[in-house]
C-alpha cells in the first residue's frame, strides 16, 4: 500500500476518534506532496467540517464534486456542507445532482428534503422525506427530518405517531433540541418539559431552547414558570423570543411592556408564519388596551402573512375550497333503520359537543369534564379518522352521501366504530361516558347518525357577531382558518354556510340535540347546567361549577385557542365584545349575519 494511502487511512481513523485537528495536520502533509488527490481533498473537508470550519469545508467539497461529477457521494457531501453553511439553494442543486446519479438513495432523499425545508417548499420536502422515512424508519436523522415536515404542514396527529418510541438519550445534542420542540408541537408536553430541563442543565447558555420552553409553559398556563425562564435569557432570540415575552407579559397584565417587546421584532425579515404569530399577538395586546382600530390593523397584517404562509404549504399555490367538505350532505330523510342501536362491544355512543368555533364550547367542556361520570375528548379528530375509513370503501361516492351511507353493511359500520374508539383511546381511556368536543363535528351530522344512532348532541350558540369577531382574532393555524377567517366578511360567510348546513341537515337526519346559548350559560350557569345535565340523565355535581380550578391545575394542555380563558372563573366579560368593534362590521357583513341574529334571538344594537 502506498505511503499516501496509509497516511490517509490514519487520518480517517483520527477523524473517527474525533481528533479532527490532528487529522487536518496529517492530511495537509499528504497534500503538500499530492495536492490534487481527491480523497485527500474530501478528508480535509471532513476534518474542517468537524471543527466547525464550514465555509472552507464547503469549498473543498465543491472541488471534490467537480472532479468526481459521477460520484453521488461527492454531491451528497457538498449538499450537506451547503446545509451547514445555511445555503439551502446550493444544497438543493447538489442533492438534485446526487439523486440523478443515485436515484432514491436515502442520504440523497434526506438532504433534498432538508434543503426544501430550508427553501420553504414544505409539500415537496414532505414527499421526499416520507420516502426516506419509509426506507429507514429507525434512522434518527431521517425520522426527525420527516417529523419536521409534518410539523410544518401542521399534521400534528401524524407527528405524534412519528415520534412514538424515539429515544432522546440516543441522540446528539442538536437532535435532542429538535426533538424537544417537535414533542412540544405534537402535544407530548411532559416529554418536552423533561428534555428541555436536561438540555438546559447541559447547556445553560442555550437561550433558544429556553425561549421555546417558556412558550410551552405559557401554553400550559404556567405563566409564573414561563416568566422565570425568560428572566434567564441574556441574548437576542429574534421573533420567537419577542413572541414568548409578549405573551407572558400580556397575560401578567403588562400590556404596554408586551407591545414594547413586539414592535422592534416586527421590523427584520422573518418567515411568514412567525410574522403572523407576532401580528396576532400584537392584536391581542391592542385589544387588551381597548384599542379596536389598532387591533384590526394588526389583524389585517396577521391574516395577510398567515394566508401567504398557507400558500407556501400548498402545491402549485392552489388552495382547497374553503369548507369544501360541506358539499357532502344528505338529500333526503334518513331511513328509520338508522335509529336502531348498534350492537357491539364498544361503549355507549358519545355525546358530541359542538358549535361554531369560539361559541364557548371550551367553557362547557370544562364544566362537563368536572362530572365524575363523563370524560371529555378535547378537540381530537377521532371521528375524521373513521370518516376517512368510510370514504376509502369501494363504491363510496362523496357526491351521493345518501346512497354511500345507506349501502354500509353492519360489518363496515362496526369496523368504522372500532376505528373511532381506537383513535379515542390514543388520547384517553374513558371510564365514564365520552364527551367528544370538536366544534365542527356539527358538519358531520349524517356520519354520526349512521355510526352512533344513540349519540346525543350539545349545541352551543353565541351571538353571531361575537363568534365572527373572535374567530377573526384567532390564529387557528395554517389548516384551521387561514382563509375562512381572513376578514370579518369572510368569517361571516363561513358562519352562515356552517349554520345553514346544520339547519338543512337537521331536517334530514335524526339527532337528539340540546341547545343552549353562551350568554345564558355565563349569566345563569346553575340553571343552564341543570337543564343540560337533565338532558343527559345526570345530576349536577358541585365540581362542575368550579371547573376553572381543575383547568388551572391541569398538567396537560387545553387544545383550543381559548386555553387562557378557561382557567378563569365563569364571567360575562366576553358578552357583546363585538360592540367595541361595531364600526368594523360593514353593512354586507351584518346583512350576512342578520338571518342568524333573528333566528337565535339576538339583536344588532
Amino acid at each position: 500500500m502506498a505511503v499516501t494511502q496509509v497516511q490517509l487511512d490514519q487520518a480517517l481513523e483520527l477523524l473517527q476518534r474525533g481528533q479532527a485537528k490532528e487529522a487536518e495536520a496529517l492530511i495537509k502533509r499528504v497534500m503538500a506532496v499530492t495536492p490534487d488527490d481527491v480523497a485527500a481533498i474530501q478528508l480535509l473537508a471532513l476534518a474542517l467540517a468537524q471543527q466547525g470550519k464550514t465555509e472552507p469545508a464547503r469549498a473543498l467539497f465543491d472541488i471534490a464534486a467537480q472532479r468526481q461529477p459521477q460520484a453521488p457521494e461527492a454531491w451528497i457531501n457538498l449538499g450537506n456542507a451547503c446545509l451547514e453553511c445555511g445555503d439551502p439553494a446550493g444544497a438543493d442543486h447538489a442533492f438534485q445532482h446526487a439523486r440523478s446519479l443515485a436515484g432514491e438513495d436515502v442520504a440523497a432523499l434526506l438532504g433534498q428534503g432538508l434543503a426544501w425545508l430550508g427553501l420553504r417548499r414544505f409539500v415537496d420536502a414532505h414527499t421526499v422525506l416520507a420516502k426516506a422515512f419509509a426506507r429507514e424508519p429507525e434512522a434518527a436523522d431521517v425520522r426527525l427530518a420527516y417529523a419536521q415536515s409534518l410539523s410544518e404542514l401542521e399534521r400534528f396527529d401524524e407527528l405524534a405517531q412519528c415520534l412514538v418510541g424515539v429515544d432522546a438519550a440516543a441522540l446528539n445534542i442538536d437532535q435532542q433540541r429538535a426533538l424537544a420542540w417537535l414533542w412540544a408541537q405534537a402535544g407530548s408536553d411532559e416529554h418536552a418539559l423533561v428534555l428541555y430541563q436536561r438540555l438546559l442543565a447541559a447547556m445553560p447558555a442555550d437561550d433558544e431552547s429556553r425561549v421555546r420552553l417558556a412558550l410551552l409553559l405559557e401554553r400550559l398556563n404556567r405563566i409564573d414558570d414561563a416568566a422565570n425562564v425568560l428572566r434567564m435569557v441574556t441574548s437576542d432570540t429574534g421573533g420567537m423570543g419577542a413572541l414568548a415575552s409578549a405573551r407572558v407579559l400580556r397575560r401578567q397584565g403588562q400590556v404596554e411592556q408586551a407591545l414594547a417587546h413586539l414592535l422592534p421584532a416586527l421590523s427584520p425579515p422573518m418567515p411568514l408564519a412567525m410574522q403572523a404569530q407576532l401580528r396576532f399577538e400584537q392584536a391581542k395586546c391592542h385589544d387588551a388596551c381597548g384599542a379596536a382600530d389598532e387591533a384590526m390593523a394588526a389583524l389585517a397584517l396577521a391574516h395577510g402573512a398567515s394566508g401567504k404562509a398557507f400558500l407556501e404549504r400548498m402545491p402549485d399555490n392552489e388552495p382547497p375550497a374553503v369548507l369544501g367538505w360541506l358539499q357532502q350532505r344528505m338529500q333526503a330523510r334518513a331511513p328509520e333503520a338508522w335509529n336502531v342501536p348498534v350492537e357491539d362491544v364498544q361503549p355507549v355512543d358519545p355525546i358530541f359537543l359542538v358549535g361554531f368555533p369560539r361559541s364557548g364550547t371550551t367553557l362547557l367542556e370544562r364544566m362537563l369534564d368536572g362530572h365524575r361520570q363523563l370524560d371529555v375528548l378535547d378537540e381530537r379528530p377521532a371521528l375524521e379518522v373513521a370518516i376517512e375509513f368510510l370514504r376509502g370503501l369501494p363504491r363510496w361516492n362523496d357526491g351521493d352521501l345518501d346512497e354511500s351511507l345507506a349501502m354500509l353493511t353492519p360489518a363496515q359500520i362496526t369496523h368504522a366504530r372500532d376505528v373511532y374508539w381506537r383513535q379515542v383511546r390514543r388520547y384517553l381511556q374513558p371510564n365514564g361516558r365520552l364527551v367528544d368536543k370538536y366544534p365542527l363535528t356539527m358538519t358531520r351530522l349524517p356520519y354520526v347518525a349512521r355510526l352512533f344512532p344513540q349519540a346525543q348532541w350539545v349545541l352551543l350558540l353565541r351571538h353571531p357577531c361575537d363568534c365572527v369577531l373572535s374567530c377573526h382574532m384567532q390564529a387557528f393555524g395554517m389548516n384551521g382558518g387561514a382563509l375562512a377567517f381572513a376578514s370579518l366578511d369572510s368569517t361571516a360567510h363561513t358562519y352562515a354556510a356552517v349554520m345553514s348546513w346544520w339547519d338543512t341537515q337537521r331536517m334530514h337526519v335524526p339527532a337528539r340535540v340540546h341547545v343552549l346559548r353562551y350568554e345564558d350559560l355565563v349569566q345563569a350557569p346553575v340553571a343552564e347546567l341543570e337543564a343540560l345535565m337533565a338532558f343527559l340523565s345526570l345530576s349536577v355535581e358541585q365540581a362542575q361549577l368550579a371547573s376553572h380550578h381543575a383547568s388551572a391545575a391541569r398538567m396537560r394542555r387545553i387544545n383550543t385557542p381559548s386555553y387562557a380563558q378557561v382557567i378563569q372563573p365563569i364571567n360575562a366579560g366576553a358578552v357583546d365584545r363585538w360592540k367595541r368593534y361595531r364600526a368594523h362590521f360593514n353593512d354586507e357583513t351584518l346583512a350576512t349575519l342578520a338571518p342568524w341574529l333573528q333566528r337565535y334571538g339576538y339583536g344588532v344594537e
